[in-house]
């Protein structure tokens, strides 16, 4: 009888030392299952196509049209360059239009027109060429559907049938001064340099190539710039994407395609849905990034794990001024469809999403 109030007292010590001993076994096995089931990390950024936006001719800057950090639509103007030494050009180039034309009878109104409008059809063509690349590779990605990359090649169709119409023109315009004077090199050489001269007066007007932010900008009127001498950083916001680090054990049965979540320290109570784009196949040196192989290197010491970047794209962009390219961000992936495992993972992402109000 003595014996019972002893065992009494001692078995909510017992009961206390094996509760948490079993919830240390099962949150170890949690972890052990989690790893591979619903990976997760928090060494993940947002990230975007950086343009370094630079002029295609040299001159003086007359204007800066943007602030830093400013928030600016496709064709806005950024900055501008003095156009005077570049309208000169245009002029003489007409001026020896006109005079060989004189020389071989010829009136150089209309080739001049016509030259004016094939120089505007190539810029246009070179501009939608490059917004339609970009727009096919985005689509190749997922990030926009096949819809918009059939319009942004409609678009650049439209650039051809334009800059082909205006090649005719200018084709008629210059048979119209006779075999001779169409086929005479001065002529040609004279049509060539007033194209050269329009289209370089174009290019003293910098805008932006997309919707976007400009930043680092280190430019005000009286700077000089030479040709291809950066001036800002265009963040392209038309795509933005995750780059994870992901641990090695996290990689088994992810792969292109995977679905996941998104929550961003910047943007606390948001669950942002994505999936897996790509996941890294190799791993340089020692160095940030090894100049041997060009590849990412690990993040951590021979032996210790190490990390592959796995590339996660939205299933709906987020708007420009919501996310900052470099935001850190915290990530779960649903690697094997298992309803308690994605039910625990949803659960611990949304409670981060929360906790991020207080980081």
């Amino acid at each position: 009888m003595s014996d019972t109030p002893i065992s009494a007292k001692r078995d909510p010590v017992r009961g206390l030392v094996l509760g948490l001993v079993g919830l240390a076994i099962a949150l170890f096995v949690y972890t052990l299952i989690a790893d591979r089931m619903t990976p997760s990390t928090s060494q993940a950024t947002a990230q975007a196509f950086l343009i370094r936006m630079a002029p295609e001719v040299g001159g003086r800057v007359i204007s800066v049209d943007v602030s830093d950090n400013d928030i600016v639509k496709p064709g806005d103007l950024l900055f501008r360059l003095d156009p005077r030494p570049y309208e000169i050009a245009v002029a003489q180039a007409e001026a020896r239009v006109a005079q060989v034309g004189q020389t071989l009878g010829a009136s150089t109104a209309a080739v001049e027109t016509a030259q004016a409008r094939v120089a505007e059809a190539l810029a246009a063509r070179s501009n939608t060429r490059e917004q339609t690349a970009r727009v096919l590779e985005l689509v190749r990605r997922g990030v926009y559907p096949p819809a918009r990359g059939e319009d942004a090649q409609a678009s650049l169709a439209r650039a051809d049938a334009t800059l082909q119409g205006a090649v005719s023109e200018l084709e008629r315009a210059r048979q119209n001064l006779g075999p001779a004077g169409a086929a005479n090199p001065q002529l040609r050489d004279a049509l060539s340099a007033l194209e050269r001269a329009q289209l370089d007066l174009l290019r003293t007007r910098v805008v932006a190539p997309s919707t976007g932010v400009v930043t680092n900008l280190n430019l005000s009127p009286g700077s000089y710039l030479a040709p291809g001498q950066a001036a800002l950083t265009f963040i392209d916001g038309r795509a933005y994407w995750v780059s994870a680090l992901m641990r090695e054990n996290n990689l088994e049965h992810m792969q292109p395609g995977t679905l996941v979540e998104m929550v961003f320290d910047a943007l606390p109570g948001r669950v942002f849905a994505g999936r897996v784009e790509s996941i890294g196949w190799g791993l340089g040196g020692t160095a940030p990034v090894d100049q041997a192989t060009g590849l990412l290197s690990p993040t951590k010491p021979n032996n210790d794990t190490r990390r592959f970047p796995v590339t996660l794209l939205f299933n709906e962009q987020p708007p420009v001024r919501t996310l900052r390219y470099g935001s850190q961000a915290s990530i779960v992936a649903y690697a094997v469809s298992h309803p308690v495992m994605n039910a625990i993972a949803a659960a611990v992402i949304r409670l981060r999403s929360v906790l991020a109000y207080l980081s």
